[in-house]
């Protein structure tokens, strides 16, 4: 008895997955072949980014290797997208501003700074390194200009460069605007932040005291 209702089982399974597949085959076979594109395509894409990767990188290095490192990798970022075209421009712009050319250095700052595709972070940079430039070289620079186009770094507290905008933030105070008390509200946050290096910890420990001292009332002179 157990084998026969075993086979008239078997019939009624067997029955049912013929009408399923007759209702709904075509939905099936769409699905499988959603599926197999969904994967080939997420395969593809990952080989497409890294192929997109190493080729960008061999060209920033080729670059690099030339004569004329400045010119290439201007010719280069032409080319490249992304990650691989800013990494290009910094370089070029790090070039420039050892070669002393100021004005192009901050102009290929200003255009990573402007690129909504590159990484936040290295857009950070580019502005820490632009008015870092601009407090130096640029005599009529005003310190309200210099601390807006900061602004945006140093209320980012995820940003990695936050830290030297601070630092570059008490400078400006401190030497355009002889505001030492605000460039030592600057240098305190830099104190207490966990993430400050020992390099730089040593810096905002001899501002401190240069600025102390610019605080301090003056001595009487000996008659």
């Amino acid at each position: 008895m157990s084998d026969i209702l075993r086979d008239v089982d078997e019939m009624m399974k067997a029955d049912r997955m013929a009408q399923l597949w007759q209702e709904h085959g075509k939905s099936v076979l769409i699905a499988i072949g959603l599926i197999v594109l969904g994967t080939a395509f997420n395969s593809g894409w990952t080989s497409y980014k890294n192929h997109q990767a190493e080729t960008q990188t061999t060209a920033i290095i080729e670059a690099l290797q030339s004569k004329d490192q400045f010119d290439s990798l201007l010719t280069a970022s032409k080319d490249l997208k992304g990650t691989g075209k800013g990494f290009s421009t910094m370089n070029a712009a790090s070039l420039a501003l050892v070669d002393g050319k100021l004005s192009e250095a901050m102009d290929l700052y200003s255009s990573i700074q402007k690129d909504s595709s590159l990484p936040q972070d290295m857009r950070d940079l580019a502005t820490v390194q632009k008015v870092s430039i601009q407090l130096d070289a640029d005599k009529e620079a005003k310190s309200a200009d210099l601390l807006a186009e900061l602004d945006s770094v140093l209320k980012n507290k995820d940003s990695v460069w936050q830290l030297r905008a601070l630092m570059i933030s008490a400078l400006i105070k401190a030497h355009k605007d002889a505001d030492y008390k605000g460039a030592l509200e600057d240098l305190a946050l830099l104190s207490a932040d966990t993430r400050l290096p020992p390099s730089m910890k040593a810096q905002v420990t001899a501002l401190q005291d240069v600025y102390q001292s610019k605080l301090a009332p003056s001595e009487p002179k000996a008659e």
